[in-house]
């Protein structure tokens, strides 16, 4: 039976979330990301467009490029991005960032590129770092970087905490790019189709990405929420950009 998605769904909550989520099915949860993102999520393509020309453009300017992951989970995205840029051969610091500790933790032992502590103010450093942090207590430091990223981060968001959430990766990033997935009733479907409970069965991967689906925007939806400076892109297959190029950045 055919399921529609007309309207969005955003009291729903994901598995992973609940603080007692099943510790070795969160754990899987977080490892699975890593093959289901490098599928899905469209990464690749926004590095080719909008990262690696900015991120070629610091390091002509003799400096590292500073990126910083909000909401990363298990440090997939970050992990991804430190090794394209790594083959290209430009000089990064990436720094992910989540509110749950679980996922920090995980993310440090099983995604870190370096050994010694992260010091997320230290300009001068290269490598991957995980730190359990909010945005507001970045920008509260004064913090700034060249990148702020997330991935499937808005819909997990309160409509009215997206405003304040989207003015603080502003303030902290001459480029924000948040990527997401479009609300379909055809990729709702299809998802379900697929043989992701086999793949996926020891994880929340599979109940999980259909609650996401139910909870993400449409593409007008987003655009009702953005203000002066973000504009929204629509990616084939089911997916939303949304991004911020502005005047702020490091300092």
């Amino acid at each position: 039976m055919c399921t529609l998605l007309s309207q969005r769904q955003a009291h729903l909550t994901e598995q992973m979330d609940a603080a007692n989520a099943d510790s070795k099915q969160l754990e899987q949860t977080y490892a699975d990301f890593y093959t289901l993102n490098r599928f899905v999520s469209q990464w690749n393509r926004v590095y080719a467009k909008y990262i690696r020309p900015k991120a070629k453009e610091i390091q002509k300017q003799g400096k590292i490029f500073h990126v910083l992951d909000v909401g990363c989970g298990g440090g997939d995205i970050a992990f991804f991005l430190f090794q394209w840029l790594k083959k290209d051969g430009i000089s990064a610091h990436i720094t992910g960032i989540d509110i749950d500790d679980r996922a920090i933790q995980w993310a440090k032992a099983n995604r870190s590129v370096q050994t010694e502590t992260a010091h997320i103010n230290n300009n001068n450093s290269t490598g991957l770092f995980f730190e359990c942090l909010s945005t507001t207590e970045l920008v509260n430091r004064g913090h700034k970087v060249d990148l702020v990223m997330n991935n499937h981060v808005l819909h997990h968001i309160s409509l009215d905490e997206i405003k304040p959430f989207l003015t603080e990766c502003a303030a902290l990033g001459t480029i924000v790019i948040c990527n997401d997935l479009e609300r379909s009733s055809l990729a709702f479907n299809l998802f379900s189709l697929c043989l992701f409970p086999l793949r996926f069965r020891s994880s929340f991967i599979y109940e999980d990405g259909r609650t996401s689906l139910k909870k993400s925007f449409r593409k007008d939806e987003l655009d009702v929420l953005t203000s002066r400076g973000w504009r929204v892109e629509r990616w084939f297959p089911f997916r939303l950009l949304l991004l911020y190029e502005g005047e702020r950045g490091r300092a």
